[in-house]
């Protein structure tokens, strides 16, 4: 008779095992509820990084090169406002991205997918002239040219980057 009543007091019921497993998988719903937003965030910051050093490259790229197509690229080195032939038109002179010697080449330039580790982002430029910035005694408006590079991250998520140029 004893031997019954250690064995009996040994183990749990049918009932406490359905009750112990009920809230156990409404716990666990809880506390997944509450990390699964997470989960979907964590690759926010790698987006805006990749898109950062993106719209940063392209931006040293296109900073790299002369203010205007008139201007000189070699000594005595005259800007285009100091021999008064500034191009009027912005855009590209030359047929192949590679050929781009000056900023303004670059206005209207986009890329659907820039590829590689940069896969599904892609990339737009506009290059225009800004007279806030422009010297006073000047007086043509044409002494700085803004440069605006929007990055769009795989999620749709547009980052804009700008910079200015100016011809000296």
């Amino acid at each position: 008779m004893r031997v019954n009543a250690l064995v009996a007091s040994r183990g749990f019921t049918l009932l406490e095992l359905i009750i112990g497993i009920v809230v156990f998988s409404i716990s666990l719903t809880v506390v997944l509820s509450l990390i699964a937003p997470q989960a979907a965030q964590t690759a926010e910051p790698l987006r805006q990084v990749k898109a950062a050093k993106l719209g940063q490259s392209l931006l040293n790229d296109i900073l790299s090169r002369s203010f205007d197509e008139n201007s000189d690229r070699s000594p005595p080195f005259e800007t285009c406002n100091q021999k008064g032939n500034c191009s009027t038109t912005l855009g590209p002179e030359e047929a192949n991205e590679g050929d781009y010697d000056d900023v303004d080449d670059y206005n209207g330039f986009t890329l659907a997918d820039v590829g590689g580790i940069y896969a599904s982002y892609s990339v737009s430029v506009v290059v225009e002239y800004d007279s806030d910035l422009s010297d006073s005694t000047a007086n043509d408006g044409d002494t700085f040219k803004r440069v605006d590079v929007a990055v769009t991250a795989p999620d749709g998520q547009t980052y804009g980057f700008s910079a200015y140029r100016g011809s000296y």
